[in-house]
């Protein structure tokens, strides 16, 4: 229920139901002896008051209108956030230097330049063109930016991206070659990653299958480098929660995003992409690895995942009463998948 209060000819509205999660929320956050990556946001005077501010207005009356509440309250508070991360000082330490070669061509598959990024890949776009010419970009979008080569591609999720991919590959090449002939390097940043949307598991492997086909049947285009973006939801169930030491005193604990029931299929694609996308460079590089042992890891693990991935459908849950079937990948399974790439495979690719 909404109610509205008066004072100098001034009326406002206040969402009832709202006002009463942020009192909530702010008690338990402000009030509990363990502090949380919530106490050191609401400590902020921008994020407190762009909750508090959400709370003014009408109680939504159906679901399309809490939607549209809750979008406006993320596009004021996004980036408040990013701010709030990039200026303080007690968290510098985790900041890390951008470094490119500048012998190497980039390439960001799923990327394209604005004026004001936003997100992971559209930042990195930005970072890259500061520093590197040409940048290209590929995304579905037509855009026309200075500085930045874009083009723009539908279907590099698609059974038949391959083609597309050996198109972007073939048309780098004839622009790049004149300046150093055959001997051009190129750096691809893959980011294409779906969470949400038809398919979109499935979308997350076969795009990476569709660069790995292309990677594999291309001659002349000779890659350096890969690049893959990825998420904390990667990350194996038991990964342990950040504790870092803040102002005062304070001890924060920051919960660590992960494996889990709820984004299980999602991470598993995820998962699938890095394994794909490794196989791939593998089989480029000669000597890089045992090949036998390595290649059959991959092989068993890639045909496991798209099997679980297509038979989840778009249900990114975990399901507990599958794990006595045999072709069912467990937590434990996708937790030792997890581990075995950051441990061991990621780090001898480097």
């Amino acid at each position: 229920m909404s109610s509205k209060s008066m004072g100098k000819g001034c009326k406002r509205t206040i969402n009832q139901a709202a006002l009463q999660v942020y009192l909530q929320l702010k008690d338990e956050v402000f009030n509990d002896e363990a502090k949380t990556l919530a106490y050191w946001r609401m400590k902020n005077a921008e994020v407190e008051k762009a909750l508090a501010d959400y709370c003014l207005g009408d109680e939504p009356q159906s679901m399309k209108e809490a939607y549209k509440q809750t979008m406006s309250l993320f596009k004021i508070l996004n980036p408040v956030l990013a701010h709030q991360e990039q200026e303080d000082e007690h968290f510098a330490i985790f900041k890390r230097s951008f470094v490119v070669d500048q012998n190497q061509i980039p390439i960001v598959i799923g990327g394209k330049p604005v004026s004001e990024p936003k997100s992971i890949s559209e930042m990195l776009v930005q970072m890259l063109g500061n520093e590197c010419s040409p940048v290209y970009t590929i995304s579905r979008s037509k855009v026309t930016y200075e500085g930045i080569a874009h083009l723009d591609y539908q279907g590099l999720d698609k059974k038949d991206g391959e083609n597309e991919f050996l198109d972007i590959f073939s048309r780098v090449v004839d622009n790049c070659h004149p300046a150093k002939g055959e001997n051009q390097q190129y750096a691809i940043y893959f980011t294409l990653g779906d969470y949400k949307g038809s398919n979109a598991f499935q979308r997350n492997l076969q795009s990476a299958h569709n660069l790995a086909t292309a990677i594999q049947k291309s001659k002349d285009f000779k890659l350096a480098q890969l690049v893959v973006t990825g998420t904390d939801a990667t990350l194996p169930s038991d990964h342990m929660d950040n504790i870092v030491h803040w102002k005062d005193g304070i001890m924060l604990t920051i919960p660590s995003y992960r494996i889990s029931n709820y984004n299980f299929v999602y991470a598993m694609s995820k998962l699938g992409q890095f394994l794909i996308l490794a196989e791939a460079v593998v089989k480029n590089t000669k000597g890089l690895l045992p090949k036998t042992e390595y290649m059959e890891f991959f092989q068993q693990k890639i045909s496991r995942i798209w099997k679980n991935v297509i038979e989840a459908g778009g249900d990114v849950t975990y399901k507990i009463e599958k794990e006595s079937d045999e072709d069912y990948i467990s937590m434990k399974e996708l937790d030792m998948i997890s581990k075995r790439l950051t441990e061991d495979i990621l780090p001898m690719l480097k």
